[in-house]
């Protein structure tokens, strides 16, 4: 009898030392803040909570890398997430992956999910604004980076293994069946000679396969925010609706050195507070996981950039680091799609053709529009390009975009892997499989597509009118990387160069596309860089 009142003590305090941190990262009036929605009691909307003690590490950024970043150093270290935006669980546009693209339809200045901003190119692009970042919009698709790609980042072969599985084992779902556009757009892709069929695989091998989806098999998404479930809850604090408006340095060490010591951020109420970092640890750092666009955009606000940028803004000179925001991509795409006659299920990406040297990518999805209207679509991705932008701020305010420019095909062998895009799209358009979406011909001859806007060329092999083709159809897969690349702005460890207790981790330290689709890649760098630090630690380093 002694020992079960014992037990029942020990399990209550256990229960309640989960419920806390050992830190008091919250306490239980802050559970009052957690936004009724959010399934993680360590989700907050308070900001003068969150900034009212100090952290070990603080990830400016929930989304694709900022979640499985912040989940791993939770481990052993307390960790504060700030994310400008609010929580995906609650949203059915957002939940149910059969509904994806709704959201970019309501987009506003600073409340949605979907942030719409112009690049300087005219091209409508959208940026994540929520916890799990682009993983919360996007069309599942999830394929591995090439081991090409691997060895060109310098990678750990075995560690980038080991990370993408932890990704695959909780948010990486094999499809169970394929829909019929997509098993007639694969039949497609083999006719049209994107061979050899390598079925089911998650790398990236050249010719047609299936790969995964972060939607499950009943259409469920699975965003990056998911992975918080596995985070110490101890050891971790997710601000949401809080924008950080720059990054808070010390005077230069004695190696000349700025040191961050923490972040200022604004909340949705426009009260703003100073998060900090634990002093009694040099190890101690801001993570930007902000994005291509978020995390140039920072440094420039914080004082890390060109200096003649900056001057234009008045912004005091913290360091001269040239490259910041240059070199920005975006991977274009050229689009055909056809109206079908008989209804067909909706369909995200499940196919891919990779063309030779990862060239060009081939997708596509399936769509029911308003009215009815069953639609198909097609498009080549360029997988390797060339054509490089920059980003500048257009303001100080944090919340407005900065000025985006990408160039997109400036390049003229950009140009050209277009036209051999389309000419693949063209041989898919022929094949037999492809024959049963098209419409009888009124006037008797063969049967003929219903293109819904811009059609294919009669002639691809008129050089001249597949460029125009590809110009007018111009249009984003939305993977935008670069900015911030691993060389001129950051070092191997992504560590920013010139700054101490500083690092970025996401897609704007890749040089180039990582992949037919960067979600996979930039999810596991997160938990790369995590267990990289982890173990930099534990070896004193």
């Amino acid at each position: 009898m002694i020992m079960a009142t014992n037990i029942r003590t020990w399990f209550l305090l256990l229960t309640m030392l989960t419920m806390m941190s050992s830190n008091q990262l919250l306490s239980s009036s802050q559970a009052a803040r957690t936004p009724s929605d959010a399934p993680f009691a360590f989700i907050t909307v308070d900001g003068k909570r969150a900034a009212s003690r100090t952290y070990d590490y603080i990830v400016v950024g929930g989304g694709t890398a900022g979640c499985p970043l912040a989940t791993t150093l939770s481990a052993n270290y307390s960790v504060l997430v700030i994310e400008r935006g609010g929580s995906p669980y609650g949203n059915p546009d957002i939940e149910n992956g059969n509904v994806y693209g709704k959201l970019l339809g309501e987009t506003n200045n600073y409340t949605s999910p979907a942030q719409t901003f112009i690049s300087e190119d005219g091209v409508t692009l959208y940026r994540a604004r929520v916890l799990g970042g682009a993983t919360t919009l996007n069309a599942g698709f999830y394929s591995r980076a090439s081991s090409k790609y691997v060895t060109k980042m310098e990678w750990d072969e075995g560690l980038v293994k080991d990370s993408y599985e932890w990704v695959e084992k909780q948010n990486a779902f094999e499809p169970h069946n394929l829909s019929s556009w997509s098993s007639a757009f694969r039949d497609g892709l083999l006719q049209a000679g994107v061979v050899p069929y390598n079925g089911y695989t998650l790398d990236h091998v050249e010719g047609t396969k299936i790969s995964a989806s972060i939607f499950d098999n009943n259409w469920k998404r699975h965003t990056a925010a998911d992975l918080l479930k596995t985070a110490n809850p101890n050891n971790i604090v997710v601000l949401l609706n809080a924008t950080v408006s720059r990054i808070l340095f010390n005077s230069p060490t004695s190696q000349g050195k700025p040191r961050a010591r923490g972040v200022e951020l604004v909340d949705d109420n426009g009260r703003s507070y100073q998060a900090l970092l634990t002093e009694s640890s040099c190890s101690s750092e801001v993570i930007l996981s902000a994005g291509s666009i978020g995390s140039p955009q920072l440094l420039l606000l914080s004082g890390i950039g060109p200096s003649e940028d900056l001057q234009e803004f008045n912004i005091p000179l913290v360091l001269h680091l040239p490259l910041a925001g240059k070199g920005i991509q975006d991977s274009p795409r050229a689009t055909v799609t056809v109206q079908t006659p008989t209804p067909h299920e909706f369909s995200s990406i499940q196919a891919v053709g990779i063309l030779p040297g990862s060239q060009n990518y081939i997708e596509s999805s399936f769509f029911v529009e308003p009215n009815n209207l069953y639609v198909g679509s097609i498009f080549e991705k360029l997988g390797i390009h060339l054509s490089r932008g920059e980003l500048r701020l257009r303001s100080t305010d944090p919340r407005d975009n900065p000025s985006v420019r990408y160039n997109y095909y400036s390049h003229p062998l950009d140009l050209k892997r277009c036209v051999d895009g389309v000419r693949v799209i063209d041989k898919i358009l022929k094949s037999r499989s492809l024959q049963r979406f098209t419409f009888a011909a009124a006037n008797g001859f063969s049967p003929e597509f219903h293109f819904i806007g811009r059609a294919l060329p009669k002639n691809t092999w008129d050089d001249a009118a597949v460029v125009q083709f590809c110009r007018d159809t111009l249009d984003s897969m939305w993977h935008f990387h670069g900015g911030c690349h691993v060389g001129p702005v950051v070092n191997h460890r992504y560590q920013v160069n010139g700054v101490e207790s500083l690092r970025i981790v996401d897609g704007s330290t890749f040089e180039d596309a990582p992949g037919t689709n960067p979600q996979a890649t930039t999810l596991m760098l997160g938990r790369y860089v995590g267990t990289k630090i982890l173990r930099e630690r534990n070896e004193g380093y």
